[in-house]
């Protein structure tokens, strides 16, 4: 089902104008070219807006993945003269990670945006996701889990964290050697809200499917928690040989600094939105068994990608402290170009335009991963990741080839996908 596509069709014309923002999907003109042209667009400009934690406790992450959207975009920009004749605007908007915040933001946004480039925050995003199913508003998340993708009008161009966390628990496990014959003890760490629920329930379908893994603890945090002895006496008391991290980098930093000082070294392995190169500093000599599960490349990677990426960070903000987040924020700017150009060529720079561009739109990253096909827009683009370890200044360097478990596959196929 298309359920993303033409979500707002049959929402009655004074129900959309009534939209947070009030700006709907509705035609601002038509410009010169013969494009018809939704909010946010002119005859020289494309506006669209990345609606983000820039300055709260994901201020790192949320820096660096904003840009990784504004550098592909400048890149397009300066080499291309933007997209369909029309330089991209990027409108930056500052949540301080508080979903309250957030939709002020949003509301502040929507009338003057086609589309959101990049949204950091599920909470925020489920504060705001009725305005952004009424406004038809087409989102780019870089909150890569499955709450996330079931969200109407929100796409999600990455394997999700789930997916992340589930492939990396399998290389843990046979890393350990785990087997039938011999058993490795593995807790989790997870938030403890809905989020942290379902990557409880990811992370138990992948236990139940690898033989000899034996769940022992289930520690969880909240976002106010600065002290995790209690999560880390529950762990080291199981015994667990292995520590998944369903966490922010903030707990990150926490749980493997304090564990250092119980004399607990376990196995921690973590999804990609757990790990800030900020943290490579203050956890020096701390990370020898950390790994980070990534479904996307990094900025240590001899690609094409990741040598585009650098250059045009370089060429738009030099002074930039490199951190992986770019990546993943130059993932979505990429897809927000790719889908721009095929809505010009529909003739239709409208958000029904952007979504129906969005259908099936198939997007290649020069090896930063896999190339995806984004579907309907409930599905997940992909089932593989790669385990990455911790390098010079905090940046992650790989020590496997990307892989798709059958563990992961088979938990997305009794989703739905």
């Amino acid at each position: 089902m298309l359920r993303k596509s033409l979500t707002a069709l049959a929402v009655a014309p004074l129900l959309t104008l009534a939209a947070c923002g009030g700006s709907g999907s509705g035609k601002s003109g038509t410009g010169a070219d013969g494009v018809a042209m939704g909010p946010g667009v002119t005859d020289d400009e494309i506006s669209v807006t990345v609606i983000s934690d820039f300055s709260g406790p994901i201020a790192q992450g949320g820096i660096a993945g904003s840009l990784g959207v504004e550098a592909k975009i400048d890149q397009v920009n300066r080499e291309e003269g933007g997209v369909c004749g029309r330089k991209v605007v990027v409108d930056k908007r500052d949540t301080k990670y508080d979903p309250q915040i957030t939709t002020q933001q949003y509301r502040a946004a929507a009338p003057k945006n086609l589309m959101v480039a990049q949204f950091v925050g599920t909470a925020g995003l489920n504060a705001v996701r009725t305005s952004i199913e009424r406004d038809d508003m087409p989102t780019l998340s870089a909150s890569i889990n499955t709450q996330t993708l079931d969200l109407p009008n929100v796409y999600v161009a990455m394997p999700p964290f789930e997916v992340e966390l589930i492939n990396g628990l399998v290389w843990a496990a046979e890393k350990a050697g785990a087997a039938a014959s011999k058993t490795v003890k593995v807790g989790f760490v997870t938030s403890a809200d809905e989020t942290g629920k379902v990557y409880l329930g990811a992370l138990n379908h992948a236990a139940k499917a690898t033989p000899g893994v034996q769940v022992v603890a289930e520690p969880t945090y909240t976002n106010a928690d600065k002290d995790f002895t209690a999560q880390i006496n529950s762990l080291k008391s199981a015994g667990a040989e292995i520590v998944m991290l369903g966490v922010t980098p903030a707990q990150t930093a926490g749980i493997i600094g304090q564990s250092a000082q119980f004399g607990y070294k376990p196995t921690f392995v973590s999804s990609s939105g757990a790990w800030s190169s900020s943290l490579g500093k203050p956890l020096k000599g701390l990370l020898d068994n950390y790994y980070v599960s990534g479904g996307y490349g990094t900025l240590n990677d001899d690609n094409a990608g990741i040598r585009a990426l650098t250059k045009a960070r370089e060429a738009y903000a030099p002074d930039a402290k490199p951190d992986n987040f770019e990546v993943g924020g130059w993932i979505n700017g990429t897809v927000v170009v790719e889908a721009l150009r095929k809505a010009c060529e529909a003739k239709t720079l409208t958000r029904e335009g952007v979504k129906k561009a969005m259908v099936g739109l198939k997007v290649s990253f020069d090896d930063i991963l896999p190339p995806i096909d984004l579907g309907d827009g409930n599905s997940i683009v992909s089932y593989q990741s790669r385990i990455n370890k911790i390098g010079k200044d905090g940046v992650q360097e790989p020590v496997a080839t990307f892989f798709e478990s059958p563990a992961a596959k088979s938990w997305g196929t009794s989703r739905g996908n």
